[in-house]
């Protein structure tokens, strides 16, 4: 098939000429971690070869759409949530399009009003973390919205959830811990209401439960650092006193370290800690923290070109269904200074 000759070339001419599906030449442009390379190497050369190039202002100024995308998110303060809104913000310019951004702080009226004015503003899109107990009317408004969730999933949304891979990732740090010997490992994650949460607490439960380990030194909790301070000193005061930490939260990994100072303890030689995220700091402190290392930039950006592919797909009247699925990204666990043997008896 050469160039359509009906003027600029659509994801529609785009899937014909490689006779595939309109969702699999979307994911495949989006870099979705599930399609296979070569897929993906292939579509992404036809859509060079015939020219093809998204065009969001344009598509959004034709349509009912405003010029924005929406990124509605807990906490700024989060070096991870940082990271996502500077990469959001950057893909959006790219595409002609302006970022609203929203944080929450994790309150569901205020993320209901938030969610409200982009659809005043006729937002082309949302990117949202949501929050564990979002409101009847938040969920009815997001319906009807091309939108993406981000490292959460609500039960009550539809939509695509971008998430990581949190029940690997936490697993393998506490498997770290196995292997070095220790046997009295506790963990402090977000609750259980979070999706997140719940599947780091898995994770560590499994774990622990495959080496037949105690998976009873838990707390759970708001993902505040305070809470992870007084968490982590209540879990060091009981008798025996665990020799490791695993910690299922970046802001949580803040408390923990400032637990630890408030105890006198030192890493490794006290005890041994595995954090979450990685922002520049952990690399600083001591001889590095040992960490699990999200895959924030490949998840921002693919957010991002999901949003962008599907709003023109609808206004190409060849809508696809990239939603009711969860994609996840690969964390890894990055080992520093801050984790060795266990030397206790």
């Amino acid at each position: 098939m050469g160039t359509p000759d009906h003027g600029a070339v659509t994801l529609r001419d785009l899937a014909a000429d490689l006779a595939l599906s309109h969702s699999t030449v979307s994911r495949a442009l989006a870099d979705h971690p599930n399609v296979k390379p070569e897929t993906k190497l292939r579509v992404q050369a036809r859509a060079r070869a015939l020219g093809y190039v998204p065009n969001g202002l344009a598509q959004s100024m034709r349509g009912s759409h405003g010029p924005v995308l929406g990124l509605v998110i807990p906490d700024i303060r989060n070096d991870f949530y940082a990271t996502v809104a500077q990469i959001v913000g950057d893909a959006a310019a790219e595409r002609g399009f302006h970022l609203a951004l929203s944080i929450t702080g994790d309150d569901p009226d205020r993320e209901m009003g938030d969610v409200r004015a982009l659809l005043v503003s006729r937002a082309a899109g949302v990117i949202i973390t949501p929050t564990a107990n979002a409101r009847r009317e938040t969920l009815a408004m997001l319906r009807g919205v091309n939108a993406t969730q981000l490292v959460r999933c609500h039960d009550g949304l539809e939509h695509e959830a971008v998430l990581i891979d949190d029940q690997a990732g936490v697993g393998a740090a506490t498997r770290h811990l196995v292997h070095h010997g220790h046997r009295q490992i506790a963990y402090v994650g977000t609750h259980r209401e979070i999706s997140c949460g719940r599947e780091r607490h898995d994770g560590f439960c499994a774990v622990m439960r495959e080496h037949g380990l105690d998976a009873g030194r838990v707390a759970l909790g708001p993902p505040r650092p305070e809470f992870a301070q007084h968490a982590v000193t209540a879990l060091l005061s009981a008798q025996p006193r665990p020799s490791a930490l695993v910690v299922g939260s970046s802001s949580l990994t803040i408390g923990a370290l400032q637990a630890l100072r408030g105890l006198s303890l030192r890493w490794p030689q006290d005890i041994s800690i595995v954090g979450y995220g990685d922002p520049v700091w952990f690399r600083l402190i001591g001889d590095g923290l040992t960490t699990v290392q999200l895959p924030v930039q490949d998840m921002g950006r693919y957010a991002a070109s999901v949003l962008q592919l599907r709003f023109e797909s609808d206004a190409q009247s060849g809508a696809v269904a990239l939603g009711q699925v969860a994609t996840r990204f690969a964390p890894a666990l990055v080992v520093r200074g801050s984790t060795a043997p266990c030397h206790s008896k």
